[in-house]
């Protein structure tokens, strides 16, 4: 069984969500339509002239839109004044935010690797990536 299976598997023994929504994230991993389509978040940081990553950060898409449900449970559990100052920043947790962002991520990731962020320091030459693929 594939690791990210049994991350969902543990997070419906932590309850942290619902079998209905853990049988439908494994539905999407086994769908013939997820196949060329984008499945992680990658973060690569590099050294001047180096083609090797001496970072590298790898986080599956479909744990990235888990935690953007689970953002809206926990929303419910915070305190008045955090949510206040939350939104004075302009950070809402509410379930049409978290939405959107998980349909940003399926449109992100419908032809393969998309590229976020690419930066580059100048002075030190390191470069930063941000993709998903």
């Amino acid at each position: 069984m594939s690791e990210e299976r049994l991350r969902i598997l543990k997070m419906v023994e932590d309850k942290k969500i619902t079998a209905e929504e853990a049988a439908k994230l494994l539905a999407a991993m086994d769908s013939p339509a997820s196949q060329g389509k984008a499945h992680w978040l990658k973060v690569r940081v590099f050294d001047k002239d180096s083609e090797k990553p001496k970072v590298r950060v790898t986080v599956p898409l479909s744990i990235l839109k888990i935690a953007g449900k689970l953002g809206g449970k926990f929303q419910v559990m915070m305190p008045e004044e955090a949510k206040a100052q939350m939104e004075a920043k302009g950070i809402k947790l509410d379930a049409e935010s978290l939405e959107n962002i998980e349909q940003l991520f399926d449109e992100l990731a419908v032809n393969g690797r998309y590229q976020l962020v690419n930066v580059e320091d100048d002075e030190d030459g390191q470069r930063v990536e941000v993709y998903i693929d």
